[in-house]
């Protein structure tokens, strides 16, 4: 049996295609999984990957993609996006059956708007493998990394100033500034997780310029990544030999967790109802119980009540004690060092 996933984006969505290949397979031995997504994404899923075959939107437009995608005669086409874009391909594509995921997004906008639950709010990865029925969730990674691939991660680190162990990743920026925890938090969280020895590397992604250019204002002599000179899958595997990475609700966030790394994510304007949480047990989420919460699908540019507590509110020492909290679980010849920190 051939069988299609259909995702165009975020990261973070496509991300979460992996384990959901991997449960299909699981599932049906033999079934053959392909991926349909944007070009953008090529560099994450270079071989190996969950995937049998990727196929690619490219600037050749939308008919050749289409083309290459009925060339394939596919049994089954999964579309795990449901866009406007997605539902206008889907009638063209020859196939024997078309299944959509249960997106959710009107209840999840009458939640965010009014509070009011009208459903159990399944997550994204659940919603993705309750088309076809599995249950329980693969493990990480979700990517295939292997020993060499490691010592590339290693060897990225090094590039980037940091040792080769003892290292703990921080993703600064994100799309919407509500999302944000704040350049100066971070610059204070990484001082005192050097203090206590250990190497702390910042990535960056696409689009991410300011808060870049923001923290070597306040700290020049920071170690940087930018995800622009590697291969995603390359960041991947920087990511997966780190003691633990800090981050808020971003594609590297999603990432972290695929690579298998040791995960602190703090949530302010979105809550786990939207199904974007992290699921791996190698994880630790931050978040506030405040009135307004949930106050958006996807953060936005302000905070609509000026006070941006929400993410305001998690104190530097809380990241770092949780920071701490996962090498302690990860890593126990740490234990002693690190114990004494761990609320």
């Amino acid at each position: 049996m051939k069988v299609l996933f259909l995702r165009f984006s975020s990261l973070g969505d496509v991300l979460l295609t992996m384990p959901a290949a991997k449960a299909l397979k699981q599932k049906m031995p033999g079934v053959t999984v392909d991926l349909a997504t944007k070009l953008e994404y090529k560099g994450l899923f270079v071989p190996p990957s969950p995937f049998d075959k990727v196929i690619y939107l490219d600037d050749k437009g939308i008919l050749p993609f289409i083309k290459k995608i009925n060339e394939q005669n596919y049994d089954i086409i999964f579309d795990l996006h449901r866009s406007i874009r997605t539902n206008i391909i889907m009638p063209f594509l020859n196939t024997a059956l078309r299944k959509r995921y249960k997106k959710g997004a009107l209840s999840r906008r009458l939640f965010a708007r009014t509070g009011i639950r009208v459903s159990s709010f399944p997550t994204v990865l659940e919603r993705y493998t309750g088309i076809f029925d599995v249950k329980g969730l693969p493990d990480t990674p979700w990517l295939p990394i292997s020993g060499k691939d490691m010592q590339t991660g290693r060897y990225i680190l090094r590039d980037a100033g940091a040792g080769m162990d003892r290292v703990i990743g921080m993703a600064a920026g994100a799309k919407w500034n509500t999302k944000k925890w704040g350049i100066i938090r971070y610059k204070e969280l990484a001082e005192r997780l050097e203090q206590r020895g250990y190497h702390v590397v910042f990535i960056f992604g696409k689009g991410d310029e300011k808060d870049r250019e923001e923290l070597l204002s306040v700290s020049p002599h920071s170690k940087l990544i930018d995800t622009s000179d590697y291969l995603l899958r390359e960041v991947a595997y920087a990511l997966s030999v780190m003691d633990a990475f800090v981050s808020g609700d971003t594609g590297l966030m999603h990432l972290a967790e695929a690579a298998g790394t040791p995960l602190v994510a703090m949530f302010g304007p979105t809550v786990r109802e939207f199904g974007f949480f992290p699921s791996s047990p190698k994880s630790i989420v931050l978040e506030r119980s405040i009135p307004c919460r949930p106050c958006s699908l996807h953060g936005s540019d302000r905070c609509r009540y000026v006070h941006h507590k929400c993410m305001k509110d998690i104190s530097v020492e809380d990241v770092e004690s949780a920071v701490l909290k996962l090498i302690v679980q990860a890593s126990p010849k740490y234990t002693a060092e690190a114990a004494r920190f761990v609320k």
